[in-house]
C-alpha cells in the first residue's frame, strides 16, 4: 500500500508539472517578470529641456499597461509576453491630443486644427519627444527597457532678405505654409496626414535691418507625397511697409520639400520690393540633422 501510495503521488506530480511546465509555458498558467524602465534622454539638443514626466505604454495583444514616471522605475509582476514599449511626454503640453493608445499600430498624437476661410489650419508642434521599441518580459527575471526619446518635430528655418526700393521701409513679414502634417504616428515615428496650413510671423534681425527670420516646428511636411492626399507646399508671404501698404506674393516650395527627410531645413528667400509690388524667389536652401545645418 505504501508503494502504491508513493507511485500515486509521483504520478500526480508528473501530471502537474506537465500541465504547468517551466520549460514549455502553458496557456493555463500566468508567469510574470519585472521590468526596469530607463528612459534615455541623451538625444536631446542643448537647448531642449528634459520633461518632468515620461509616459510609458507597454502594449501587447493580451495586456496594456500605462505608467507616468519621473525617473528610472522598476515595475514588478508584468505578465511574461512580448510588448511594444511606447515612450513620450504629454504632461504640460498644450494643443495636442492622443488616440488609439491601446495598440502600437493605431497610437497617434494630433495637433489642434481649425477652419478659416475654407482652409484647415494647424499649430506649431510643441516640445514632444517619442520612442517605440520592442521588449520581451522573461518569467521570474528582470529585463531592462531603455527607450531612446527623440524630438517628433522637424524644424523649418526661413530667412527673408529684403532688397530693392530703399524708400519703402518694411515693418513686418508674415507667412502661411501649406502641406503641414498635424498627426504623428507612433508606429512609424513620423508624420501622417498633411492637409493643413500653418500661419507664422517673422522677427527682424537686430544686426541686419533687411533680414527677417522665422523658425517653424512641425511634425512633417506633406509626407504623403505620392498619395491621393498629397498637396503642394505653397508659401504665401504678406509684407507690410511702414507707410501702411501690404504686398502679397506666393512661392512654391514643393520641389524643395520633396526630399526633406532630415531633422531640419534652412531656406533663404529674397523679397525684392518695387513700386509695383514685390517679387519673391528662393535663393538658397540646405538640410541637416537636428539643428546642425549642412552648408
Amino acid at each position: 500500500m505504501i508503494r502504491i501510495f508513493k507511485i500515486t503521488i509521483l504520478s500526480a506530480c508528473c501530471i502537474f508539472l506537465a500541465s504547468c511546465s517551466l520549460i514549455n509555458f502553458s496557456e493555463d498558467c500566468t508567469y510574470c517578470g519585472d521590468v526596469e524602465i530607463r528612459p534615455d534622454w541623451t538625444k536631446l539638443m542643448p537647448d531642449d529641456i528634459k520633461p518632468a514626466l515620461t509616459d510609458i505604454y507597454l502594449l501587447s495583444p493580451q495586456h496594456t499597461y500605462s505608467y507616468g514616471i519621473t525617473s528610472d522605475t522598476l515595475v514588478k509582476d508584468v505578465p511574461a509576453v512580448n510588448y511594444k514599449a511606447l515612450a513620450f511626454n504629454s504632461h504640460g503640453l498644450a494643443g495636442i491630443s492622443f488616440s488609439g493608445m491601446d495598440c502600437p499600430n493605431t497610437a497617434k498624437a494630433e495637433l489642434e486644427t481649425c477652419e478659416k476661410n475654407g482652409r484647415l489650419y494647424t499649430i506649431q508642434a510643441p516640445a514632444f519627444y517619442t520612442a517605440n521599441t520592442g521588449m520581451k518580459v522573461i518569467p521570474f527575471e528582470t529585463v531592462i527597457c531603455e527607450p531612446v526619446l527623440q524630438s517628433a518635430a522637424r524644424r523649418i528655418n526661413i530667412d527673408f532678405v529684403v532688397t530693392g526700393n530703399a524708400d519703402m521701409g518694411v515693418s513686418s513679414i508674415n507667412g502661411e505654409l501649406s502641406g503641414m502634417a498635424y498627426k504623428y504616428g507612433f508606429r512609424e515615428l513620423d508624420a501622417l496626414e498633411a492637409a493643413a496650413w500653418l500661419a507664422f510671423p517673422s522677427v527682424r534681425s537686430e544686426e541686419k535691418g533687411n533680414l527677417f527670420s522665422s523658425c517653424l516646428k512641425v511634425f512633417g511636411v506633406n509626407p504623403d507625397k505620392q498619395g491621393a492626399g498629397s498637396i503642394d507646399n505653397l508659401l504665401e508671404i504678406a509684407l507690410q511697409t511702414t507707410d501702411g501698404n501690404t504686398f502679397c506674393e506666393t512661392v512654391s516650395l514643393t520641389d524643395i520639400f520633396s526630399g526633406f527627410t532630415a531633422r531640419s531645413i534652412h531656406i533663404t528667400i529674397q523679397v525684392r520690393i518695387s513700386l509695383m509690388g514685390i517679387e519673391v524667389s528662393v535663393t538658397d536652401w540646405s538640410t541637416g540633422q537636428e539643428d546642425h545645418i549642412d552648408l
